[in-house]
């Protein structure tokens, strides 16, 4: 699907301008010349991206930037400015600021990344719009410096110390790379592109992309004056920001500081999702009492297990367990005393399972082992190891429940499904394995309990 793009500007001629450079990249361009005409084409347009251009009036840079994020709430902000205002733009909430007379190039590449980044969330920074100049409240992080020469890594770190709440380290491309193998990753790496060769340091970026200990990081390329062919090529190779190789020079400091600043909180705010996002998966997929796995993982997990007996022509065993007279457990001692017995018999299942399969809560007392690619003794004596865990010792209740402990018992159901299998759908195998083996748990409970039963082999046709 085609990126749409917004362009904030008043000026006809420049609008004009950027829409024909941007439609050329077969972008689908929208324009908005007064802030009324802002409000609508968010509204309407819903755009992927903003471009501030350097005539766009009527509103103050900070209402500009307000005004986008209730809208357009995460939607990356490329602003074309020059002087103080490239500042101004970033202390606002830019995603990235650009000279108005930037070249095509370098613009098309800007735009591919920043599109790039907000596909992963990572790319807007409205968070900035509240920080207090002087970077008070800058996210802390690692960084590491690999330029050059040292001299030059260490007049960055000399600058950009007072103005970042971060671990400065300069190393060297090899050291840089061994650090990012053994996990050791630092949350922004600042890059020269040329170290001991031109464009070895384009090279490392592209190594440290692809390692999963850095490729997570955030990446500023430091580009000579004579190189700047190479800054959109840094960008599409995975640089989200390009900083010249001098930290002198007018507000060079203090433009280098602010975008760093911005990389390190996208950073921050893309590890937080990460980390959201997989306590949800987890939560989905386990029980959350026990933290097994529950029947939402299990069964599918099952199908698969069985697909891949049925393409290896392998055997797996499917294992249904109960607990015996449960529920005199919770009217004897109560639901919290119930509680604590599916906690402590699950841990002693999945002990005695550990990585040899999938173990599973189903629902109230009922427990599900899968072992992939198993005989039927192997299964068994899996199966007696469950049962004498059980019943070896009592679980002791929780104060709320009155203290004192309870004697559990559990009846497992075994069932082995081997080649030749008499189905060809492997989610029909799972749903046959599941219910001989919940077959052969009632058979063991209703002779006597406490008890492991296999369920008979199926009939050959």
């Amino acid at each position: 699907m085609t990126a749409r793009i917004l362009i904030a500007e008043s000026s006809a001629t420049s609008r004009i301008t950027l829409k024909v450079r941007l439609s050329g990249a077969c972008y689908d361009v929208l324009s908005a010349a007064t802030p009324e005409d802002l409000v609508s084409q968010l509204r309407s347009g819903r755009p992927d991206l903003v471009l501030l251009g350097p005539g766009f009036f009527g509103l103050p840079l900070a209402e500009f930037f307000r005004l986008v994020s209730v809208e357009r709430p995460r939607t990356p902000v490329l602003a074309l400015a020059d002087g103080q205002r490239r500042i101004e733009a970033l202390e606002a909430g830019a995603s990235a600021v650009l000279d108005p007379q930037v070249e095509e190039q370098m613009l098309l590449a800007r735009v591919r990344g920043l599109l790039r980044d907000s596909e992963t969330g990572d790319a807007s920074s409205f968070a900035m719009a509240e920080a207090a100049p002087g970077f008070a409240h800058a996210p802390s992080g690692n960084v590491v410096l690999v330029a050059d020469q040292p001299g030059r890594a260490q007049r960055w770190r000399h600058i950009l110390q007072p103005r970042l709440n971060c671990r400065f380290a300069i190393s060297s491309p090899d050291e840089t790379l061994s650090a990012a193998s053994h996990g050791d990753g630092a949350d922004l790496y600042i890059i020269a592109a040329d170290i001991d060769r031109k464009g070895d340091g384009l090279r490392l970026l592209s190594e440290l992309r692809s390692r999963n200990g850095s490729k997570e990081a955030g990446f500023a390329v430091l580009v000579a004056p004579e190189r700047e062919d190479l800054c959109a090529i840094a960008l599409d190779l995975g640089a989200s920001e390009v900083l010249p190789l001098d930290p002198g020079g007018d507000n060079n400091a203090e433009i280098a500081a602010l975008a760093l600043r911005n990389q390190l909180d996208r950073k921050r705010r893309a590890d937080s999702r990460r980390e959201e996002m997989k306590r949800n998966m987890a939560w989905a997929m386990t029980d959350p009492l026990t933290g097994l796995y529950n029947r939402r993982y299990a069964h599918p997990h099952l199908v698969e297990i069985a697909q891949c007996a049925m393409r290896h022509q392998s055997a797996f065993a499917v294992m249904a367990l109960d607990l015996d007279r449960f529920k005199t457990i919770n009217d004897n001692f109560g639901h919290a005393a119930g509680d604590a017995v599916l906690c402590d018999i699950a841990r002693r299942v999945e002990g005695i399972v550990a990585t040899r399969g999938l173990t599973a809560r189903l629902g109230g007392e009922e427990f599900l082992v899968v072992l992939p690619d198993t005989t039927g003794s192997e299964a068994f004596r899996m199966a007696e190891d469950i049962r004498r865990a059980v019943e070896m010792r009592p679980t002791l209740l929780p104060r709320v429940s009155g203290g004192g402990q309870v004697q559990a018992t559990v009846s497992i159901g075994v069932a082995l499904e081997q080649a030749p299998f008499h189905v060809s759908r492997p989610e029909v195998l799972a749903e046959i394995a599941l219910e001989r083996a919940d077959r052969a748990m009632i058979a063991a409970k209703s002779l006597g309990r406490n008890r492991v039963l296999m369920a008979p082999m199926q009939p050959v046709h």
